[in-house]
């Protein structure tokens, strides 16, 4: 899919000024890709300011959405349905504001895309080349290196940076979807840019979770594209990575992966924090089919999951497992919060990947079920990059559309 970065707006958007047009445009955008930069302290890692710039620009669009982006507003509109029904504290508004970001972002960037004011085709690769220098200078130069302008950035000498993240695993995360973002657009030296993503998260945030994200990519992708060139290829990649994870000195990923090498059944069982995610997906599921797919609310989780560890103690690492009251799933804590009204967020995956994909089935299937995989990890439901996915997704099929009439047209 070819990213046009020309500059001719087909948007009915009134801006008194141009310039500020531009300005919000790039605030929005700065925030959507940088979403831990603190500015004030709100307590928490996700940082709200590209919903806060998203609002400010909402006044300034038609209401008229599309068919996926209904689907988002009305997963919107049942959160907060519950949360009249819910106890109104801190947890439940932030809840809450997970799905507000998931809309706002998700609207605001399709519209930003599809104006053509921002060259989006130079700003991802603009914003991949930061996070990889500032990586690689906090790899081999400082640790400390702009630590002080993340929220609680945290990291420990067995594991990897942070980046511009408050965790390694964060770090690994970004760079999951910057991969994932690259894999859908035809730009110059893309293959480049995939694989500096891919030694960010080997290298240098050396994330367990996202190393295990890119053997799903791999995997998903042999499945769907099965070939004797695809399978030596992946072979030989697999065996370059475990030669270079092998070189990790006391490094937490070089203790996993020779946990699974040993034992691929006690993955589950020698790292105190899969064990803790793997749990929380389990118990929100869980809580999910045995109330008949009805919403819980945002108040029932604490009371619910202690119970379920005591049941479980055999096989939770209880003294690790995280009673904040958060479930670390994103797609675990809405259908537990909003039961079946949390379908209709894949399901607005599945129309905006099919229509774009509808000729090449391999790929739809490929894209699907990659980003609801991953979707299950412990990633917000609100994650910046999450929900600008979605809207990138709908400028690709706007843009695929508008190409095809202009062919026409011409």
């Amino acid at each position: 899919m070819q990213l046009n970065s020309g500059h001719n707006s087909v948007e009915n958007i009134v801006f008194p000024v141009p310039n500020i047009r531009r300005i919000l445009y790039f605030l929005f955008l700065f925030f959507v890709f940088f979403p831990y930069i603190q500015i004030i302290d709100f307590g928490t890692d996700m940082q709200p300011y590209a919903v806060l710039v998203g609002t400010l620009l909402l006044p300034f669009y038609k209401k008229k959405v599309t068919w996926s982006e209904a689907l988002i507003v009305v997963v919107f509109s049942s959160s907060i349905l519950i949360l009249m029904v819910s106890e109104l504290n801190i947890l439940a508004v932030r809840s809450l504001f997970n799905y507000c970001s998931l809309l706002i972002v998700s609207f605001v960037t399709f519209r930003i895309l599809r104006s053509k004011i921002i060259n989006f085709d130079f700003f991802l690769k603009a914003c991949i080349a930061i996070w990889f220098v500032i990586s690689l200078i906090q790899s081999y130069v400082s640790r400390e290196f702009l630590t002080f302008i993340v929220s609680g950035a945290r990291t420990t000498e067995d594991r990897g940076v942070t980046g511009l993240a408050p965790e390694p695993t964060f770090l690994g995360i970004v760079f999951v979807f910057f991969i994932l973002y690259l894999l859908h657009i035809d730009t110059r030296h893309k293959k480049k840019f995939i694989i500096l993503c891919v030694i960010g998260i080997v290298l240098l945030a050396k994330s367990s979770m996202a190393v295990l994200f890119l053997a799903v990519l791999l995997f998903l992708y042999l499945l769907t594209h099965l070939s004797v060139k695809l399978i030596f290829a992946v072979f030989l990649l697999a065996v370059l990575t475990s030669v270079v994870i092998s070189n990790f000195e006391s490094s937490r990923l070089l203790y996993l992966f020779e946990s699974v090498i040993d034992d691929p059944a006690s993955l589950l069982f020698v790292d105190a924090s899969i064990n803790d995610r793997f749990f929380h997906l389990f118990f929100s599921m869980k809580g999910f089919l045995y109330n008949y797919t009805l919403p819980h609310g945002y108040s029932e989780w604490l009371p619910y999951v202690e119970y379920q560890l005591s049941e479980y103690s055999n096989f939770v690492i209880v003294e690790s497992f995280s009673l904040g009251g958060r479930i670390m799933s994103g797609y675990g804590a809405a259908f537990y919060e909003l039961g079946f009204f949390a379908f209709l967020i894949p399901i607005a995956l599945l129309k905006v990947l099919y229509d774009l994909y509808s000729n090449n089935i391999r790929l739809f299937i490929f894209h699907f079920l990659f980003i609801n995989i991953v979707m299950f990890s412990a990633i917000p439901i609100g994650f910046s990059l999450f929900a600008f996915y979605l809207g990138f997704l709908n400028y690709l099929n706007w843009d695929r559309r508008h190409r095809i009439a202009m062919g026409q047209m011409a």
